[in-house]
């Protein structure tokens, strides 16, 4: 079963500055969104249903639900206040009758329907490698299609090398240089210590292999985050 390692609910500044900050914290934030619904349209049927697993504050379901008027879409994710934030977007953006939200994990999902494609960014990082991580993959691939397509984004290194640590010296000057404030930058760097599990990328190749998923090849990398694209064998 997956294991909740943070509660984006019991810090309000995590749902209602989640989008600003990520666009500052992460390198191509923006273009590796475009970049995995180029994939997404180039596998995917006119017609098809997607589940976005950790759906967050619903900027990924605005881009994709906007990118093709006969895509449904499901957004997960266990937060109450992200995805009441999620909702505004859905409803201002008109896309209520296509976008649909569940609040809870993936593994609470019904085995059925069965889904075209499935984004999972920025999520499994906070489940450590204990066999949480395969669980949630797991629980992906039960709920896809045949041949379905899969985008997952991560954060990738071992910590205590010493690779890991060069790339976070260079992000926190990276930081510096988008403007955020020391208080900011240490709060980050004080949860990726304490609440992110992040895990080598062959590691992360073998629990792909593992959950089901074949083809798998690398498409961005944003110092130490990494997305992945995939397809059900």
């Amino acid at each position: 079963m997956e294991k909740q390692t943070i509660d984006f609910d019991a810090d309000p500044v995590a749902s209602t500055e989640y989008d600003a900050r990520a666009r500052k914290a992460l390198p191509g934030y923006e273009e590796m969104h475009t970049m995995a619904l180029s994939f997404l349209k180039l596998h995917l049927p006119e017609t098809a249903n997607l589940l976005i697993v950790g759906a967050g504050t619903g900027m990924e379901l605005v881009k994709l639900g906007k990118s093709n008027s006969q895509w449904q879409l499901l957004g997960v994710d266990p937060s109450n206040n992200m995805l009441a934030i999620a909702q505004q977007k859905i409803t201002q953006n008109d896309l209520s009758n296509r976008v649909k939200l569940f609040q809870g994990y993936t593994h609470d999902l019904p085995k059925t329907p069965l889904y075209d494609a499935a984004t999972c960014i920025l999520v499994m990082h906070f489940l450590p490698d204990d066999g949480s991580k395969l669980a949630l993959l797991q629980s992906i691939a039960q709920r896809l299609k045949s041949s379905a397509a899969f985008v997952l984004v991560d954060m990738f290194g071992e910590k205590g090398s010493g690779e890991f640590e060069k790339t976070a010296a260079i992000i926190k000057i990276f930081w510096e240089d988008m403007g955020m404030s020391s208080e900011q930058i240490n709060e980050i760097l004080e949860r990726i210590n304490t609440m992110v599990y992040p895990i080598a990328e062959s590691r992360t190749i073998e629990l792909l292999q593992q959950a089901g998923f074949g083809n798998i090849t690398r498409f961005y990398t944003g110092l130490w985050i990494g997305g992945w694209l995939a397809t059900i064998i």
